[in-house]
């Protein structure tokens, strides 16, 4: 048991310390977040040397965002199919049945995301 400890004490360490420097990272900004004072003169659009003609803030298309997320998740997917291909025919029934598995996760996942109306066809084309 002492051997099994040892070979992950260095991932252990690893995500001990990524913890501890997230949470002193968020402790700072929360605490220099009430320091700082917001100049409306810094802050606004600079444009010649004339006052702005419109807002410099445009609101933002959460289908956007979705379209972009689940453009990345099935990104990866593809990434997962290059290697199965070239190692097709050396797996096992288990390693196929979980590769298997994993791609019945992400066709459910497709498919629900089309029932409830995430992907609106029209908007897209």
């Amino acid at each position: 048991m002492t051997a099994f400890l040892l070979e992950y004490r260095n991932i252990f360490i690893f995500i001990v310390c990524s913890f501890v420097l997230a949470i002193i990272l968020l402790a700072a900004v929360y605490i220099l977040s009430f320091t700082s004072k917001v100049d409306l003169e810094k802050s606004s659009a600079y444009e010649c040397g004339f006052q702005p003609f419109s807002e410099t803030s445009y609101p933002f298309e959460v289908q956007f965002a979705v379209i972009a997320i689940m453009f990345l998740l099935f990104d990866i997917e593809v990434l997962y199919l290059f290697p199965l291909v070239q190692s097709l025919f050396s797996l096992y029934s288990l390693d196929l049945l979980i590769i298997l598995g994993f791609y019945f996760l992400l066709l459910v996942g497709l498919l629900y995301e089309i029932s409830r109306k995430v992907l609106n066809f029209q908007t897209i084309v």
